[in-house]
């Protein structure tokens, strides 16, 4: 892969870098309390339940009810836990980043996630790769959203694809004083007035087990950091560029 021309039907993710102004302030102060005080609300659900539980008398048929009841007050705390994160409103630390340190950690994980879903890998990443200016943890949480999202549609594939993940020093592949990363999987054809939507909140197609905010939540973050990320669908292929300043 190389000589990558960013006007090739890339779509970025651009329009989801958020301002810093007074009324984002607000609104993320909003945002914080509401899920703070629904939070409490679904903690109490979920501690009633419990008590339920743990009465024998109590019928199989409403144990199931109960049970199901407790489920979904913790899907919906973690859901609104990673709201925070998608609204923009997670800390961001942004320092000295060394990517050789954080990829054997990563590469680990994407190994976890294709092997989950039985799908091949690829990964080639060269080695001295210079410092960047990102939060480790948060760049971290965006590498494996991304990577979890190419694993889930290169293992939906009949036969099942394969996801590969290649990493280029500043001048290879593009121009420029940045580190790029693509990530690729093989995937089903997606209409190119799709792939805008596939960065806003709640659109999936992965069905009830997903919330469909993986890309939104990359986005949100890689605004944070100042890096950009790219989505183009060609060819049987899904690509994922992440442009991250050096």
């Amino acid at each position: 892969m190389a000589d990558i021309d960013p006007s090739q039907s890339f779509v970025f993710a651009d329009h989801l870098v958020l301002d810093e102004s007074p009324t984002r302030n607000f609104y993320k102060e909003l945002l914080q309390g509401l899920i703070h005080k629904n939070n409490n609300m679904l903690g109490v659900v979920q501690g009633f339940s419990s008590l339920i539980l743990m009465d024998d008398d109590v019928s199989q048929s409403v144990c199931d009810n109960v049970q199901q009841m407790k489920e979904s007050a913790h899907q919906s705390t973690e859901l609104a836990r990673g709201i925070l994160t998608t609204a923009g409103c997670a800390r961001v630390q942004i320092e000295d980043t060394d990517l050789n340190a954080l990829f054997p950690y990563f590469e680990q994980v994407t190994k976890s996630l294709c092997d989950e879903h039985g799908v091949g890998l690829q990964f080639n990443r060269p080695e001295g790769l210079p410092i960047i200016q990102a939060d480790g943890n948060r760049l971290n949480e965006i590498l494996r959203e991304l990577t979890q999202n190419a694993a889930e549609a290169a293992g939906a594939m009949t036969p099942k694809g394969e996801v590969a993940i290649d990493v280029f020093p500043p001048g290879e592949a593009v121009e420029g004083n940045n580190v790029n990363i693509f990530i690729r999987n093989s995937s089903e054809s997606i209409p190119a007035e799709n792939i805008m939507k596939m960065f806003t909140p709640f659109e999936g197609t992965k069905g009830n087990d997903h919330e469909g905010n993986g890309l939104t939540t990359a986005a949100i973050l890689a605004g944070q950091m100042g890096i950009r990320l790219g989505l183009r669908n060609a060819d049987g292929t899904t690509t994922v560029w992440l442009s991250i300043p050096a």
